[in-house]
């Protein structure tokens, strides 16, 4: 990959501004450009995938619980001024904590339940990781229970392969494929035992949600991007590491979203050298931790594993001005970290080049 960035903007300060700004590009729709739409919903993810063909694809709806009931209707009002169309395709559920889904109350519906229960929204399949598996989240009993009864088609995802004549499990038009890393800590397409990270009962009870987290790869022409959930890359209970075992399978993407919000316990060295962004995109906002220091110099720093060569990525992340900051580029890499404050969408035609948007500025990078 080695993608070139086509503008190098700094200044000794970029975290709330880039000083040489350019406009956003605000020409005509084109049908062959694919939208990665990442909402700022403070400390929690909802990402809308909007294929060049119409459809959409709504990955986790989740709810800052400090301000709970208005992160589902931030996407409301998204789709009807942005993308304009009400008819979500496909809403995959990462893993089941309120800041990925929401919460099914009764009083304040939150997440998908406010989506489902909104009269011009129309969710024609919710895809998850299972409710085989379960974990000490009290909202994935909540939702087996509360999902037997709604009215909601629902899948559990799969590592169905892309085979000639196999009808996809998601089909977002031509060109774009769904690669399925990782799900419920299994990492292959083996559903035996030892294909899974955490296969002991007890163990997978006591442990995290994060852990069981949808992995996976999109990939339109010669763009590719990483979605990681919350999945964790280092071992202390109740967090495992999760990444290094499906590490080897990874290959070069443009854009990586960054697992669990910048945390300390996601985003390992070997998984960044591995995926080796030019982008890193955290959806975060008001955590004291959020995003962590060591998460975010890895991001800008990491190195080339065969030649030991600077690289690192760019980041760019919805809020998190109480997380750790750094105000200039950082020392041989040139990478710089923005707080964007706002909604963040990347663009491409898969061919040249990707664009990634916000307010009204707008950088290119090339696509090698």
């Amino acid at each position: 990959m080695d993608v070139r960035k086509t503008l190098r903007v700094w200044t000794a300060c970029v975290v709330f501004s880039l000083p040489i700004l350019i406009p956003v590009n605000v020409a005509g729709r084109s049908e062959d450009k694919l939208r990665i739409h990442v909402l700022d919903v403070g400390q929690a993810d909802c990402i809308i995938i909007e294929a060049p063909q119409g459809k959409v694809m709504v990955v986790d709806v989740g709810e800052d619980n400090k301000r709970a009931g208005k992160e589902a209707k931030i996407l409301h009002r998204y789709l009807k001024d942005f993308v304009h169309k009400y008819d979500i395709d496909y809403l995959l559920i990462s893993h089941y904590h309120e800041d990925h889904m929401g919460w099914p109350r009764e009083v304040s519906r939150a997440g998908l339940a406010y989506l489902l229960h909104t009269p011009d929204i129309r969710i024609k399949k919710v895809i998850d990781r299972g409710l085989e598996i379960p974990s000490r989240s009290r909202l994935f009993h909540i939702y087996r229970e509360w999902v037997g009864g709604a009215a909601v088609k629902r899948e559990t995802i799969s590592f169905r392969p892309m085979a000639p004549g196999r009808q996809k499990q998601i089909n977002l038009g031509d060109q774009i494929s769904i690669d399925v890393i990782a799900f419920n800590s299994m990492f292959n397409r083996s559903r035996a035992a030892e294909s899974m990270a955490l296969s002991d009962p007890e163990v997978q009870r006591r442990a995290s949600e994060h852990n069981f987290s949808i992995v996976f790869v999109l990939h339109y022409k010669r763009f590719d991007m990483y979605f990681g959930g919350d999945i964790c890359g280092y071992d202390r209970a109740p967090y495992h590491n999760i990444e290094e075992r499906f590490v080897h399978r990874l290959k070069e993407v443009e854009v990586m979203k960054v697992s669990d919000h910048g945390s300390v316990w996601a985003s390992r060295h070997e998984l960044l050298e591995a995926l080796r962004p030019e982008v890193s995109i955290i959806s975060c906002g008001r955590r004291r931790d959020i995003p962590a220091r060591g998460t975010i110099e890895k991001l800008l720093s990491y190195k080339d594993r065969r030649t030991g060569r600077p690289l690192g990525s760019d980041i760019y992340q919805t809020g998190g001005e109480d997380g750790f900051i750094m105000h200039k580029p950082f020392p041989g890499t040139g990478k710089v970290q923005t707080i964007t404050g706002a909604h963040i969408v990347i663009e491409t035609d898969g061919r040249k080049s990707f664009w990634v948007r916000y307010k009204d500025i707008e950088q290119e990078y090339l696509l090698d």
